[in-house]
């Protein structure tokens, strides 16, 4: 299975195990944005639940899964979330082969159907 990070600013690959993320030339993701530290975050895969778990590095601006501020903790993240990396940064959507893309908001309406409330 592949999984990638996706943006307006492009597509980067994960690491089959763990890739890294920071303005560091060193890491396995790149990112020059303004508020991105130089060992920022790290993306793990994790065999047991087939997923990833992203670790913020203590970074001074944050790292942001779905809005919600992570810092200096690891949170599980799935396919079709959106994480930034820092204040301000470019959204990347995390994208999994063969893996059902949700996206907020949608409610798939077939076999539902509406109950008149009573009063």
């Amino acid at each position: 299975m592949r999984a990638f990070l996706k943006s307006s600013e492009g597509c980067f690959q994960l690491k089959p195990h763990t890739t890294t993320i920071g303005r560091h030339q060193g890491a396995d993701i790149v990112l020059q944005s303004p508020g991105v530290a130089e060992h920022h975050a790290v993306l793990e895969f994790t065999a047991s639940d087939n997923g990833f778990v992203l670790q913020d590095f203590n970074s001074p601006h944050g790292t942001f899964v779905n809005g919600c501020q992570v810092q200096n903790a690891a949170v599980r993240v799935s396919p079709g979330d959106v994480l930034r990396f820092g204040r301000g940064g470019a959204a990347f959507q995390l994208v999994m082969d063969g893996a059902a893309q949700v996206r907020v908001g949608e409610v798939p309406m077939e076999g539902w159907m509406g109950v008149p409330r009573e009063g």
